[in-house]
């Protein structure tokens, strides 16, 4: 049959964050809610915590939250810091600018080390800030900056502050982690932040958050005013399988099953392997494509950010792709709104999920007018693919 006939379209989110639902999530969100002042309900919230130490790689705290990632930054920085602190933001895309605007509110004195976005700021420029500044507190960074791509050496990062006994590091890996290396314990990490709707392919509405000890010490002499935010109360809390105040019940009843599905795929390095697989396939069709990378130094394997063609607007091919194969990848954030394509792989996408999106984005683009041979980048990303996963 000739023409655009209407067809069979199945709705499938390539966005990095909300990602889409484990099957075993969607089951136990339909289960009827249980009470959370129970046995059956603290023993499977000690379950959970138990879990998030396995995932992040972590001997230490790790408390659950109802409330946004973001919610969970602001958390870790009013509960590490005082008023007047100092505190260094690294800021290579929207979600930097978004820990300095965190400490601004708060009161703290917001230094800042800058990256082009697409890029990461170099482990070498940090340590020469904490020299000149030694009131610095706190290292505040992203381990995937989503908004382009862009990935940070938090290892190297990790090596620049565990030296220096009155500064900290606080990571956003609310992206990064499950699709990014990230070895909270070895590495002497002393904050992380996790969101629930990244790779544990859970709705938005937890968050997650790491403690070490040093930071833990640096709580308690935090004074930055916080109620529903302060860490040390959950985890008074949370050691006897409750929150302070009422939890996402059905979230976290749905949190188990995503820790369980990850452990059946064999634990979160497993995870972290499959995402990197499909960004390494993304990376290669792109450039068979023609679609620059807005990190292409620094990339990291959460998402990927592409630049359209020259001559095709990112919103067309956003739209387009919505619109004919009912697929939605995400745009551009601050500066780079309308400017740019995101494409997840953290979480529950496997090849042949990718492998459609990228046969999808060819017939999008050949239909606006981009020019090259079909199939160039299918058999870019098969390559790829291959070269990854050969015995």
């Amino acid at each position: 049959m000739r023409g655009r006939a209407p067809m069979l379209k199945k709705s499938r989110l390539f966005t990095p964050g909300p990602t889409p639902l484990h099957p075993q999530v969607q089951e136990a969100l339909s289960r009827p809610i249980l009470h959370h002042r129970t046995e059956e309900f603290r023993a499977l919230f000690k379950d959970c915590t138990a879990g998030l130490k396995r995932f992040l790689k972590t001997d230490g705290d790790v408390l659950v939250l109802a409330c946004s990632g973001t919610g969970g930054m602001e958390a870790a920085l009013v509960s590490v810091l005082s008023p007047g602190d100092a505190m260094l933001a690294l800021v290579a895309g929207n979600f930097g600018e978004r820990w300095a605007a965190i400490g601004r509110a708060h009161g703290m004195e917001v230094r800042t080390l800058e990256a082009e976005w697409g890029d990461a700021v170099a482990p070498a420029r940090v340590e020469e800030a904490l020299e000149r500044d030694p009131r610095i507190r706190a290292v505040f960074v992203q381990l995937s900056e989503s908004s382009t791509g862009a990935a940070h050496d938090i290892e190297a990062l990790a090596r620049v502050t565990r030296g220096r006994k009155d500064t900290l590091l606080v990571v956003d890996a609310i992206s990064g982690a499950g699709a990014m290396r990230l070895e909270t314990a070895a590495w002497a990490v002393d904050v992380v932040v996790v969101g629930s709707q990244k790779a544990l392919a859970l709705p938005p509405g937890l968050a997650f958050v790491s403690m070490s000890t040093r930071a833990w010490a640096a709580a308690e002499a935090a004074r930055a005013p916080r109620f529903y935010f302060d860490l040390a109360r959950e985890r008074k809390a949370q050691a006897g399988g409750e929150s302070a105040f009422t939890p996402a019940i059905s979230s976290v009843v749905a949190l188990r099953a995503a820790l369980g599905s990850v452990e059946s795929m064999g634990g979160v390095d497993a995870l972290v392997r499959n995402a990197g697989v499909l960004a390494a396939s993304t990376r290669a069709a792109a450039g068979a494509l023609g679609l620059p990378l807005v990190a292409p130094r620094a990339h990291g394997d959460a998402l990927t950010a592409l630049y359209p063609p020259p001559g095709l607007d990112s919103g067309a091919i956003v739209k387009a792709l919505k619109a004919e194969f009912a697929s939605t990848v995400a745009g551009g954030q601050g500066k780079l709104k309308g400017r740019i394509l995101r494409v997840a792989h953290l979480g529950y996408y496997d090849t042949t999920d990718i492998l459609g999106l990228l046969a999808s984005l060819e017939v999008v683009l050949h239909r606006l007018g981009h020019r090259f041979e079909l199939g160039a980048g299918m058999a870019a990303a098969e390559a790829e693919y291959l070269r990854l996963t050969k015995d």
